[in-house]
């Protein structure tokens, strides 16, 4: 399994570009900033409920009173 993981902005264009990674442990965020986080390819056409992750002290955190609802 592949994570999928690109910055989070507010205005939000039709080109994206992801950064793939195995293991969440491999990937460095920024800290303070935000990132949306997908297990697949089909997670990142298919999901409703976008869970966002914060960098923190070189890991990624889940943020637990955010997310991002796609209609």
């Amino acid at each position: 399994m592949s994570y999928y993981i690109k910055p989070y902005s507010e205005p939000n264009g039709r080109i994206a570009m992801f950064r793939v990674v195995k293991r969440l442990r491999d990937f460095k965020p920024d800290n303070g900033t935000e990132y949306m986080v997908f297990r697949s390819k089909i997670e990142i056409q298919t999901a409703m409920f976008i869970d966002l992750y914060c960098g923190k002290d070189g890991k990624l955190v889940k943020l637990k009173d955010r997310s991002v609802l796609r209609f």
